[in-house]
Parts: C-alpha cells; structure tokens; sequence
C-alpha cells in the first residue's frame, strides 16, 4: 500500500526555507520563524521575507519544493548585496489591488512614504518595479534621486519598456480569450493600448479578469456563459493560487477598465 506524504506545515516550510538561507548566505543570523514570516539579520540589519506565494506554490506543487525554495533564495539575495544604482531600460509596471498595498503597510509604516506608486481606479494600483536577474525591486524614492530621473517620466518610461521587452499572444476562440507574456506582467497589459474589437472580437464591452499577475482573461459583457467561466477561474484563483492581484471583475469604459457591477 502506498502512503501519500504528509505536507508541511506553514511554519515547517519555513523553517526548512530559513536553514537553506543560512547556508547560502555566509553570516546571516535567523532571527525568529512565525508561520510564514521569517525575519533575519545581515550586517547589522534586520530583514522580513514572507513566504505566502512560495506555500502556496508548495501546495500547488508539493514535489518541486526545493526548485521553489531556491527560486524564491534567488529572488531575495539582492537584498544582501550591494545596493545597485536603478537601470531605467528595466523599469516596468505591476498591477496590485488595494489588499496588496495594505499588506506592504502593515509591514513599513513608511511604504507609502519611501515608495511610488499611484491608482489606476478605485481599486487597482500602479506600483514600479525593476526586473532584476533575480528578483523584482520595487522602486524608491530614493531610487529615482539617485539618477536623477523624473517622478513624471515613470509611467510612459514603464509603458515603452513593456511593449519593448514583452512577447505578448494571445489565445482562445469563440469569445473568450487569455493573453500570455512571459509569467510576470500579464496583469501589466491591460495599461496598454491593445483593448478594441479588433483584437477581441466578444459580445459587448470587453470585460476582464486579473486574478494573479500571469493570468488575463477577457470576454464580453453580453456573453453570459463566457461571463460566469471568467468569474469562477478567477474566483477560483483567489482561492487557490499564488502572486494574487484581483478578486474583481473589470469592465472597459472609456479606455479605461473599471469595476463590473455583478
């Protein structure tokens, strides 16, 4: 008889996450392991990683667990080297909801203070990152006075780099349809000037879903089948998936996507 293996539990994971970081950064202290917060000290500094994205592709994914350790090593060891002056080529936009930025505020008081960011509508923001090797860096204001770079610049810097560096396709028939672009910033796409009939042929208004940052759904408005297939994934993503965005339907009103009234 075969036993299925028992999962870890949230603080198990991160344990196991905490002694593969004290192996591979040399002199680094583990402060404390709570659940999935895990906070140590380099250098005199404390750092914060929280590893809810990692459980849940864990979960998702049991027996890749080390290659999700060590991606998840790989995105913060930026944090333990020398600080990089902002590369402007790399800059890009990343869509997060309000739940997202509450999060960054209970753990810095000082986010909204130090970070740029702005709203989109009333519940989706533009944050500013830069695509490292590695890692994602959400971008200062420090950042910008560094180089120089104007604060009023960021979004049509962002935009160009995002059409410059993305393979976007698309894919579906019959009124439903999904865009790809590499994993990290589909979410990204719906600030770019693509939304039109052309590009979509639906029932009605184009209407979309953004539940994690690498899926887009789209369909139309008066499609009814389509319509509740987009709600449940997307229902069905917040409750299960990882790198969450949006647990809200959007629909396109003058070229701009806002809130569907369900």
């Amino acid at each position: 008889m075969f036993f299925k293996k028992k999962l870890l539990t949230e603080t198990e994971f991160a344990l196991k996450f905490a002694q593969k970081l004290s192996k591979e950064v040399k002199e680094i202290k583990i402060i404390s392991v709570n659940e999935l917060d895990v906070k140590s000290e380099y250098n005199g500094v404390e750092h914060q990683c929280f590893l809810n994205n990692a459980y849940s592709e864990y979960i998702s994914d049991p027996k890749n667990i080390n290659e999700i350790i060590k991606r998840y090593l790989n995105s913060i060891f930026s944090i333990f080297l020398p600080k990089e002056l902002l590369n402007v080529d790399r800059i890009l936009p990343v869509i997060k909801d309000k739940r997202f930025l509450k999060s960054l505020e209970e753990i810095n008081a000082d986010f909204e203070k130090k970070h740029v960011y702005e709203f989109y509508n009333e519940e989706l923001i533009i944050f500013y990152v830069e695509d490292r090797e590695n890692s994602i860096h959400y971008i200062s204001k420090d950042d910008l006075q560094e180089i120089n770079f104007p604060l009023e610049r960021l979004y049509e810097k962002s935009l160009h780099n995002l059409q410059e560096q993305l393979q976007i396709e698309r894919h579906g028939v019959n009124g439903y349809f999904m865009l790809t672009a590499g994993g990290n910033y589909e979410s990204s796409l719906i600030l770019l000037d693509i939304w039109n009939h052309e590009n979509f042929l639906v029932e009605g208004d184009l209407v979309i879903g953004i539940p994690s940052r690498d899926v887009l759904l789209i369909t139309g408005n008066k499609d009814s089948l389509n319509l509740h297939r987009l709600y449940d994934s997307v229902k069905d993503i917040n409750e299960t998936g990882d790198h969450i965005v949006s647990d809200k339907i959007y629909e396109l009103k003058n070229g701009k996507f806002e809130i569907m009234e369900l």
